[in-house]
């Protein structure tokens, strides 16, 4: 029973974070759900067993632990790869900006009375 209430909690975690806008949904949420339903059907011993048998894995809970990784990992990924386009789009706006600066400062070279 506290496996149930501990997938509820970390479930209810998610969704308050996404209302709050801390976490946007478009990148992770596919993520988070695979989680989360791998966490209900990690509950149910049948399917534990079902994928410790299709991995190949002797001590079943390691199967999960397995998946759980590898879901975890493709987050990250996801995450890091949002992550790196906003740094390009950052840098581009720095670089877009330095330019303006820069015309700025040769005008008011060229304007200025000697």
């Amino acid at each position: 029973m506290i496996h149930v209430a501990i997938v509820v909690a970390l479930s209810a975690v998610l969704l308050l974070l996404v209302r709050r806008g801390l976490i946007h949904v478009d990148m992770s949420f596919p993520w988070l759900l695979a989680i989360l339903v791998l966490g209900f059907l990690s509950i149910n011993d049948g399917f534990v067993s079902w994928a410790a048998e299709r991995l190949g894995i002797v001590y079943e809970p390691i199967a999960v632990v397995f998946l759980t990784i590898f879901v975890l990992l493709g987050l990250m990924t996801m995450l890091l790869i949002g992550y790196s386009a906003l740094r390009r789009r950052q840098i581009q706006m720095i670089r877009y900006f330095a330019s303006l600066d820069l015309a700025n400062q040769e005008r008011e070279m060229h304007d200025s009375p000697d």
